[in-house]
């Protein structure tokens, strides 16, 4: 077993319970409500955020305090680890891969190995996950990065907005814009680009059954099979939905593995309570 030290933040989905029965580090990043700092997961369980969201407040994300990370990687160099592998998020969509090298150049850490998933949500977890287990079974570091970039080029992900209101809030998309699209009832299905620079529109319909059609055209498209491939469904306080939609995923793909979770704070700021994000990634 490898005495590496495998890293993720809390925008992978992953919560304090997973971080500790895989024996991954988890950091939080910040979330910000009423000009207040919360450390995602740990001044801020995901249901105060619902409540908060429900509540009317309008919540954004930030990259992990300088001072927070510094306090942190100040701790992993003193236990002298062979290895520290870090895997963030999209750079493009958080400033958390430049914080966490702006420290390790500080710092002088040499063993640590910062890798940008280009991604968002659960296939950042899936990545840390199987990054333990190849530190466990005495994998290199160049090993753990070329499953990293496998994976990297195997992952898709899409977002299901319940509405339109949290976008509107959140400056994603006009108040008009917004209006217009709940008023004609236009379900949307958004997805995350494959260069992870950008959450853009993959499709728009009247009706949902279209939008699941064209997510399912998607996978078929993949080559999404039980044998190569896995599914994280994960949802803002809609539980129910995310049970159907794992449900219909498993009548089509046959003896996949499809996982149910919690959408991560960054995620549910943009979306709104109710949306879901499902991803397809390989094993």
């Amino acid at each position: 077993m490898k005495n590496y030290l495998i890293v993720t933040d809390t925008t992978s989905a992953m919560n304090g319970d997973q971080a500790k029965k895989y024996g991954i580090e988890l950091v939080s990043l910040s979330v910000l409500i009423d000009h207040q700092e919360y450390k995602d997961q740990i001044d801020i369980s995901t249901e105060e955020l619902y409540q908060k969201l429900r509540d009317g407040c309008i919540p954004t994300t930030s990259q992990p305090n300088t001072g927070y990370l510094q306090n942190l990687m100040e701790k992993w160099k003193s236990e002298n680890y062979e290895a520290i592998i870090v895997i963030t998020c999209s750079s493009d969509l958080s400033g958390t891969w430049s914080g966490f090298n702006l420290v390790k150049n500080d710092l002088e850490m040499d063993n640590m190995y910062i890798y940008d998933s280009r991604q968002i949500g659960a296939p950042v977890m899936d990545m840390a996950i199987c990054a333990k287990e190849m530190a466990n079974n005495d994998c290199s570091v160049a090993e753990i990065f070329e499953m990293l970039e496998r994976k990297s080029a195997n992952v898709f992900s899409f977002l299901a907005p319940l509405d339109f209101k949290q976008l509107a809030r959140s400056g994603r998309l006009s108040p008009l814009a917004a209006k217009m699209a709940t008023i004609l009832k236009v379900k949307a299905l958004l997805y995350l680009k494959e260069d992870g620079s950008c959450v853009d529109k993959f499709a728009m319909s009247r009706t949902g059954s279209k939008v699941i059609k064209t997510m399912i055209e998607k996978f078929k498209s993949a080559n999404v099979n039980a044998q190569d491939f896995r599914i994280y469904i994960s949802h803002a306080d809609n539980e129910e939905l995310a049970i159907k939609a794992k449900n219909l995923l498993q009548d089509i793909f046959e003896g996949i593995e499809v996982f149910v979770n919690k959408l991560p704070a960054v995620l549910t700021c943009h979306g709104g309570l109710g949306c879901i994000a499902i991803h397809y990634i390989c094993k």
